[in-house]
């Protein structure tokens, strides 16, 4: 991966971005409300709460990442996700909705590397969807680790972030009910970081576990594998922060207006 910018060139993004936008800043609804003129705790990422629940999605942020940048692929993922959920609302194409949200961060700026898509091929074992969770991010990140060097510290903290996210009860509960709000469930790991040369580095690994029915009172990472076909997408994802000034307004207006801020929960990824 030594490019680390989207096939798209700066004006191309602006361009892609303001269209996006266009759809929710013309709406009446958006025109009307209060605005949200200045962002404060816990509304941004800090050092001391470097984990975050947005809706289905758990991001943790690693130790070389800056503040401007932990809040610049924040905004990205949640501008992301608000397009992904626009364009594939149908809660069971978890794949559409996957392609989607890559198709959104590679037109805001971002270079979007070894996407796929693939069934996981031990579900008939009998596991606890924590195991198979931790069996594809660490199968994705031995994979990659030849390419992509970055790959071994972004699965140590998606480790970390999920270990912390257990011993946070209200972030797990709001994790945890959003993600089974689609038949089987369905979530995302995104571990975020910052190379030496400026850029953010992050993973997206994107799961989809189907049943005929949810298991009513247990936790989503408690419920076992059999019987269950799981599928996952996972894809490595570099942008330029030097790129962002041409889209922050856009995205932060879209972003402070519809992300509902009871869909984000922030916790600390280590416990002292």
């Amino acid at each position: 991966m030594e490019n680390f910018e989207s096939r798209y060139d700066e004006d191309e993004c602006v361009a892609r971005i303001e269209a996006r936008a266009s759809k929710y800043l013309t709406k009446a609804s958006f025109i009307s409300r209060p605005r949200r003129s200045v962002l404060s705790p816990p509304s941004i990422p800090t050092k001391d709460f470097d984990a975050v629940v947005l809706s289905n999605s758990l991001v943790g942020y690693g130790d070389d990442i800056s503040l401007d940048n932990m809040l610049i692929i924040e905004n990205l993922i949640k501008f992301a996700k608000l397009e992904a959920n626009a364009e594939v609302p149908d809660v069971s194409d978890a794949e559409g909705w996957y392609l989607a949200f890559l198709k959104c961060m590679e037109e805001a700026g971002c270079l979007v590397a070894d996407a796929g898509y693939n069934a996981y091929d031990k579900s008939s074992l009998q596991l606890t969807m924590d195991n198979i969770v931790t069996d594809i991010i660490l199968a994705g990140v031995n994979a990659a680790k030849a390419a992509i060097p970055a790959a071994g510290v972004l699965g140590a903290i998606a480790d970390s972030t999920l270990s912390a996210l257990k011993k946070e009860p209200e972030a797990i509960t709001l994790f945890n009910r959003e993600v089974v709000k689609a038949r089987g469930g369905r979530l995302a790991v995104m571990p975020c970081n910052q190379l030496k040369n400026g850029a953010i580095i992050t993973s997206l690994w994107s799961i989809r576990a189907t049943t005929v029915s949810n298991d009513s009172g247990v936790l989503f990472f408690d419920w076992k594998s059999s019987g269950r076909g799981i599928f996952y997408g996972n894809a490595y994802i570099t942008f330029n922060p030097q790129r962002y000034a041409g889209i922050r307004d856009k995205i932060e207006s879209v972003v402070n207006g519809y992300f509902s801020a009871a869909l984000s929960r922030r916790f600390a990824r280590y416990k002292g």
